[in-house]
């Protein structure tokens, strides 16, 4: 896929000046450039969504994306966009821990990566920095739960306690929707009106449109 990944990581720090709270802006500026060039060198996933050199930036870049435009769709929710941003641009720092960097291919790191899943090691690194700086006990827990619950089902690749506030139930389902939709794009195009097409590792097959007017 042909991405400026510099631009991308140029946008996601545009994303992060968004945050208020100046402990959560300078945590998340300072993971983000320390860890620029794993995000750019890795793979989102090792074999569904956004594999390819660099996927793991850009999945993150859209998932904040659609985070925000849910936010902005749903104004009298009223929850913190503080977290929503924070949580949606560090909700899988813990894949950089996980996987190999891209070259024409990537796979798993090393045992202890599967055996401890990256909202695990997300959280792990974002406590770390958090520690760093002076804030409310609570309020860190908080912003870990946007890292460690955004996956809401327990699984190998899941949730460490499931979600108990909006704001990572929206990161939840702007993650969804990216995962579920960048793989299927190239797939769809190759398929003719009517015909099925499976999306990765989907249950099920999908239908193409037979509407006349769809080209």
């Amino acid at each position: 896929m042909n991405i400026d990944l510099e631009n991308i990581f140029d946008e996601c720090m545009i994303f992060k000046d968004k945050i208020k709270n100046q402990s959560l802006k300078d945590c998340c500026e300072n993971i983000l450039l320390d860890y620029k060039e794993k995000l750019i060198n890795k793979p989102a996933t090792t074999s569904s969504h956004h594999y390819f050199k660099g996927g793991l930036l850009y999945h993150i870049y859209c998932v904040t994306r659609n985070a925000i435009a849910i936010m902005e769709l749903y104004p009298n929710l009223n929850v913190d966009s503080d977290l929503v941003i924070f949580g949606a641009l560090l909700h899988d720092i813990g894949k950089t821990k996980n996987y190999t960097d891209w070259h024409d291919k990537s796979e798993y790191e090393h045992n202890g990566s599967q055996l401890l899943g990256h909202s695990y090691e997300g959280t792990h690194i974002v406590e770390n920095y958090l520690s760093e700086y002076k804030i409310n006990e609570e309020f860190k827990n908080q912003a870990l739960h946007m890292i460690g619950s955004h996956m809401n089902e327990f699984s190998d690749y899941g949730t460490l306690v499931l979600p108990k506030m909006l704001e990572v139930i929206i990161i939840n389902f702007a993650d969804k929707i990216d995962a579920t939709l960048e793989p299927a794009h190239d797939i769809i195009n190759q398929v003719k009106n009517g015909e099925k097409y499976k999306i990765c590792n989907a249950s099920r097959d999908y239908y193409k449109s037979l509407n006349p007017e769809y080209k």
